[in-house]
C-alpha cells in the first residue's frame, strides 16, 4: 500500500525535491502540501497520513506550533522537520518538544533514512501498543473469571514469591483486595506464621509439584490448590494457586477482622512513605496516604497525571523522570535522591527508588516508586558543606572580603537570598563609622546612599550597635521601629550578624529576603557560624598584615640605622679634614697672612659645622626621651627671622642667592621659645639655601591669621620628590642617602623643627611640585593672648656682657679647652684662674674664694660632680655660682649636672659669646637676688 505522508511546506520547489529524493530513495509515498495553519489542521482533522514533513520556518506558521497540533491531533504520527536554517538549540528543543527526527535541506539525502527509521519506530509502537492491549484484555478475562469463582480465589506468585495475581471472590471475603497483595512478597502481604505456612508449598509448585494444602487463616478455613506455571520456553515462572472457603460464615467474618487488624498495622508501619505507580506513559495509576501526606496531591486530582509533575522545573528540562524509568527498567531499579516540588510549590529532599512492574511473561507494564522524605538530613548536610567549603576557601585566601560574593552565591541558592550587606568599621571624620564594602541585590546608587552608616543607623546599624545577631520574620519587620533597609522595598526576611573577634568589633554581614517570611533556627545558625568564620579569617589577614608590616618597618628602621650611620661616620669625619690639615699648615708659620685668616676662617667654618652635627643629635635625643624644653615668653617672629637671616647671610651671599622677606605690618607676637624659633627658621633657611642652585631666590613671609602666625619660606631649588613627601619630617630620613649624594647633613633638621614647631602648638608643612621645581615650607604658630607680656626681639635676655673685675674659676684637665675658655674669659674683663684638677681647684679656693666657678665634669681622680659637692658643703649657690662646661650634652647629664649644685649647663663645643653670655646672666642674676 502506498505511503500518504503530510507536507508541511510554502516552498513547491521545497515540496517537490522531498517528493523526489523519497521516490528515489524508495520510499512509495503520496505527498499532500499544505502551507497554512487552518489548512494543516483540516488535513489532520479529515484525512489519514503515515508521516508529517514540517518546514521550521514559514511566513505565518512556525514549525513548534505544528508540532504541538500534531500531537494534540495525532500523537501516533512521526514528524520530522526539514528546514534550511535549524541550528543546534532549536533541534534540541524540537526533539524535546517530541518531534521525531530533523533533517536540514543541506543534507537533504539523510531523509530517506529518517522517514524509513520513523515509519519503523511507529509500526513497532503501533505493535507493542495492540500487545498491551491484548495483554490488559487477557487479564481481565482472568481476573474476570477469577472474580466470578464462587468462594473462591486465585493466586500467582512469581519466582520471588511476590504476588502477581490476587482475585476472587474468597478473597473479598477475608477483607482483601487484589492491591493489599500484588507486588508485594508473601511477608510484605501476609503475617509471619501465614507467610511461613505457605512458603514451601508455593516453592513446591515452583519446583514444578503440583500441591494442595488445607489450612487455617484468619479465622477461617481454606482448601488450596497449586499448580506451577510455564513460559514458552518450559521453565517455571510462577505458581498458581486456587483457594476456596470451606469455613462457616462466622469464622470468615473472625478472619475478616483479624486481616482487617494486620492490614491497618502495615498501613501504619509505612505512613512516612510516599508509594505509588506509574504506567509506562509515566501516569500516575496508584497512590497512597504516605504519598498524599507528603506529596499534598488527594488520590483523586493526581491519577491520571504524569510524573513529571513531582520533579522540579530543572530536572524536567533535562529529562530526569524519564531518565529514572529508563534507568529502573534497564538496571531492574534507580535510585532516586534529588529535590521534588510538592502540590503547593515547595521543595523537599526526597529518597527512594523506583522499581519495574512485571507480568509473568517479565514484561514491564509499570513502575513502582517508594519515597521518603529526607530534607532535614539533605539541609544539615548543606549546611556543614556550606560551612566547610567556607572555611577551606577563607584560610586558602589572603583577603576574605574578595570571597564575600561567592559566599552570597552560594547561600542565596541554599536559604533563597536576595540581598547582603558587609559593612566595616573603619575611621572617617575622626570617628569610628560603619563602610559599605561588599552588597549584593542593590544598584550601585543605591549603595552609594547607604555607603556609611552611624552605629545605630538602620538595621545594620543596629546589628553593630547592639553587638549581637538579630532575627526578623515578616511580622516583626513590618513592627519593628527601625525596620528601614535603606529604600529597599519587600523584605520579608532578615538576618544581621555582627563580625566580632576576641571581642572586638570587625563589621557587619547581613542578608534578605523577598521570597521567604523567616529563617528557621538552623538557618540562623549557620549564619552566624559563617559571620564568625568571616571574622576570624578577617581577624588572621589583619595579623598577617600587621606582622608583615612591622617586618617592613623593622627592615626599613635597620636600613635607615645603616644610612644614618654611615652618613654620620661621613659629617662628622668631613669637618676634621680641612681642620687638622689648616691646623699643621698654620703650625709650620710658612703662610701669608692672608692665607692665614683664610685658614681660620676654615676651620671655624668646620668646627661650627661639627657642633651644630653634634646639637642636632642632643636635640634628637632630647625629643626621643621627651625632655626637649621650652624657655616660653612673647616673642616677636620678625627679630626671630631677623635673626636667622643674618646667620645664613654669608652662605646665601657665596652662591650669588636673593633672598626676599615680605613682613605683614602691625607685627603680633606668639608664646614661645625665641631662640627655638630661631633654630627652626635657621633650618629652613639653611635647607633652602642647600639645596637652591646658585643665582636662584629665596622668598622669607611672616603673616598672620585671626589666630596664627605663619611663616612661609620658598625657594627656587631642586625641589621634593613627590614620592618623599610623607617622610620628609621623620628622623633621619633623606631624599638620598647614596655615597653619590649632592648635599650633606644627618637629615635631622626638619624633624627637630618640626618637634620645636607642634611644642609651641604649631604645624609644619611642605609643598613641592616636584624634582627641579622648588619648595614652600609654611610654619604656623598660635597668636600670643592681647594681654601677655613684651616681646622678646632678643634671642636671649642678656647681651655679651662685661665681666671686668669678676674672679672666675676655670678647672678643666683638658689643657686645650682650658686654656681656651680662660683666654676668652680674660678677653671679656674677667679675672681667671685655671687649674687641671679637682684637688687644685680646692687648693685654689682655700687661698681666695672666687665669684664664679666655671668646671668640667670628666676629669681623673675627681670629677666634677665629686668637686662641686665638696665645694658646696663649704660655699652655698647664692654665694658662688657654678657652670658646668662638659662634652657629656645629653639631656640626661644637664638634669644630672643641675641636681648636683650647678647653675647652668653647657656643652662643648661652645661658642666664645655663649660662654661670655652664659656666665655674664649667671653673675647679674646672683647680683640681682643679693
Amino acid at each position: 500500500m502506498r505511503l500518504r505522508f503530510l507536507s508541511l511546506e510554502d516552498n513547491p520547489l521545497d515540496a517537490e525535491v522531498v517528493e523526489v529524493t523519497l521516490l528515489d530513495g524508495g520510499v512509495d509515498c503520496e505527498l499532500r502540501r499544505v502551507e497554512t495553519r487552518s489548512d494543516f489542521i483540516t488535513a489532520l482533522e479529515t484525512d489519514e497520513f503515515d508521516l508529517i514533513l514540517a518546514d521550521y520556518a514559514l511566513p505565518t506558521f512556525d514549525g513548534i506550533s505544528a508540532l504541538k497540533i500534531a500531537h494534540n491531533l495525532r500523537p501516533d504520527l512521526p514528524f520530522i522537520f526539514i528546514s534550511a536554517s535549524m541550528g543546534e538549540e532549536l533541534a534540541i528543543e524540537a526533539l524535546k518538544l517530541g518531534a521525531t527526527d530533523y533533517v536540514l535541506k543541506q543534507r537533504i539525502g539523510r531523509l530517506v533514512f529518517c522517514v524509513q527509521r520513523a515509519l519503523r519506530e511507529a509500526q513497532e509502537r503501533r505493535e507493542r501498543q495492540q500487545a498491551e492491549v491484548a495483554l490488559r484484555q487477557s487479564e481481565t478475562r482472568l481476573r474476570r473469571v477469577a472474580a466470578n469463582l464462587p468462594n473462591g480465589a486465585v493466586f500467582i506468585v512469581d519466582r520471588e514469591l511476590r504476588y502477581l495475581l490476587a482475585e476472587g471472590e474468597a478473597l473479598n471475603n477475608a477483607g482483601l483486595i487484589s492491591e493489599d497483595l500484588v507486588g508485594k512478597t508473601l511477608w510484605e502481604a501476609l503475617d509471619p506464621d501465614l507467610a511461613s505456612c505457605h512458603e514451601p508449598y508455593y516453592r513446591q509448585a515452583l519446583a514444578g509439584e503440583h500441591f494442595t494444602l488445607e489450612h487455617h487463616s484468619h479465622d477461617r478455613d481454606y482448601m488450596t490448590h497449586g499448580t506451577p506455571l510455564y513460559n514458552e520456553q518450559g521453565e517455571v515462572e510462577a505458581a498458581l494457586s486456587v483457594s476456596y472457603d470451606i469455613s462457616a460464615r462466622k469464622q470468615a467474618e473472625a478472619n475478616l477482622r483479624e486481616s482487617e487488624f494486620h492490614l491497618r498495622l502495615m498501613i501504619e508501619s509505612a505512613k512516612e512513605y510516599a508509594i505509588f505507580t506509574l504506567d509506562l506513559d509515566n501516569r500516575v495509576t496508584s497512590w497512597n496516604s504516605g504519598a498524599q501526606r507528603l506529596l499534598r496531591y488527594c488520590e483523586a486530582e493526581i491519577l491520571g497525571q504524569t510524573g513529571r509533575i513531582i520533579f522540579t522545573p530543572e530536572d524536567n528540562e533535562q529529562g530526569k523522570s524519564e531518565q529514572e524509568m529508563h534507568l529502573a527498567r534497564t538496571e531492574g531499579r534507580a535510585e532516586n535522591k534529588r529535590w521534588h516540588i510538592r502540590k503547593d510549590g515547595s521543595r523537599f529532599w526526597g529518597v527512594g527508588f523506583v522499581m519495574p512492574l512485571q507480568n509473568r511473561d517479565n514484561v514491564v507494564h509499570g513502575f513502582i516508586k517508594i519515597m521518603r522524605d529526607e530534607t532535614a538530613q539533605r539541609q544539615a548536610e548543606e549546611r556543614f558543606q556550606t560551612l566547610y567549603d567556607t572555611t577551606s576557601d577563607l584560610l586558602a585566601t589572603e583577603q576574605p572580603l574578595t570571597l564575600m560574593h561567592n559566599l552570597f552565591s552560594k547561600l542565596s541558592t541554599q536559604l533563597e537570598l536576595d540581598y547582603y550587606f558587609n559593612y566595616m568599621v573603619e575611621e572617617k571624620d575622626d570617628r569610628p563609622m560603619l563602610h559599605l564594602r561588599n552588597y549584593g541585590g542593590i544598584s550601585e546608587a543605591t549603595a552609594q546612599a547607604i555607603e556609611w552608616l552611624e552605629f545605630g543607623e538602620y538595621l545594620c546599624g543596629i546589628v553593630a550597635q547592639e553587638q549581637q545577631q538579630i532575627i526578623l520574620n515578616q511580622d516583626q519587620l513590618s513592627n519593628y521601629p527601625n525596620k528601614q533597609l535603606s529604600h529597599i522595598p519587600g523584605i520579608t526576611a532578615y538576618a544581621g550578624q555582627p563580625l566580632i573577634v576576641q571581642g572586638q568589633l570587625l563589621g557587619g554581614l547581613s542578608f534578605a529576603s523577598c521570597r521567604r517570611t523567616d529563617f528557621t533556627p538552623d538557618e540562623a545558625s549557620l549564619l552566624q557560624s559563617v559571620s564568625d568564620q568571616m571574622a576570624i579569617a578577617l581577624e588572621r589577614n589583619n595579623l598577617l598584615n600587621s606582622i608583615q608590616q612591622q617586618a617592613e618597618q623593622l627592615q626599613r628602621a635597620n636600613q635607615i640605622k645603616d644610612e644614618f650611620l654611615a652618613v654620620l661616620s661621613h659629617e662628622l669625619r668631613s669637618p676634621l679634614n680641612p681642620i687638622l690639615g689648616w691646623a699643621k699648615l698654620l703650625q709650620k708659620g710658612n703662610l701669608n697672612p692672608e692665607r692665614t685668616t683664610t685658614g681660620l676662617e676654615i676651620i671655624e667654618r668646620n668646627a661650627q659645622l661639627q657642633a651644630q652635627l653634634i646639637n642636632d643629635l642632643l636635640d634628637i635625643s632630647r625629643i626621643l626621651q621627651g625632655k626637649l624644653s621650652l624657655n616660653q615668653m612673647p616673642v616677636d617672629l620678625g627679630a626671630v627671622i631677623a635673626g636667622a637671616l643674618e646667620t645664613v647671610h654669608l652662605a646665601a651671599v657665596a652662591k650669588s642667592l636673593q633672598i626676599e622677606t615680605t613682613f605683614s605690618p602691625n607685627a603680633k607676637t606668639v608664646i614661645g621659645d625665641a631662640g627655638r624659633l630661631q633654630q627652626v627658621v635657621w633650618n629652613l633657611l639653611s635647607n633652602a639655601v642647600k639645596f637652591t642652585p646658585e643665582g636662584g631666590q629665596i622668598t622669607v613671609a611672616l603673616a598672620h591669621t585671626d589666630t596664627h602666625a605663619q611663616i612661609q619660606v620658598t625657594d627656587t631649588g631642586k625641589g621634593i620628590n613627590p614620592d618623599f613627601l610623607p617622610y620628609i619630617f621623620e628622623h633621619f630620613r633623606q631624599e638620598d642617602a647614596a655615597t653619590t649624594r649632592k648635599f650633606g647633613g644627618l637629615g635631622l633638621g626638619l624633624a627637630i623643627a618640626r618637634q620645636i614647631v607642634e611644642m609651641h602648638g604649631g604645624t609644619i608643612a611642605t609643598e613641592s611640585p616636584g624634582d627641579e621645581q622648588g619648595a614652600t615650607f609654611t610654619v604656623q604658630i598660635p597668636l600670643a593672648s592681647p594681654l601677655g607680656e613684651r616681646p622678646s626681639t632678643e634671642l636671649s635676655s642678656d647681651s655679651i656682657g662685661d665681666l671686668t673685675s669678676i674672679s672666675i674659676l676655670v678647672v678643666d684637665d683638658d689643657t686645650d679647652s682650658r686654656e681656651f675658655v680662660a683666654f676668652v674669659l680674660e678677653q671679656a674683663g674677667a679675672i681667671v684662674t685655671s687649674v687641671a684638677s679637682g684637688i687644685e681647684a680646692l687648693q685654689a679656693i682655700e687661698k681666695s674664694t672666687p665669684n664664679l666657678i666655671v668646671s668640667d665634669i670628666g676629669m681623673p681622680d675627681m670629677d666634677g660632680y665629686m668637686l662641686l659637692q665638696q665645694i658646696r658643703a663649704q660655699l652655698p649657690a647664692s654665694q658662688v655660682p657654678a657652670i658646668a662646661l662638659t662634652a657629656y650634652a645629653g639631656e640626661f647629664d644637664r638634669t644630672q649636672a643641675l641636681q648636683a649644685g650647678f647653675q647652668q649647663h653647657l656643652a662643648k663645643p661652645i661658642e666664645p659669646a655663649e660662654i661670655v653670655t652664659t656666665v655674664a646672666r649667671l653673675w647679674r642674676r646672683k647680683e640681682g637676688d643679693a
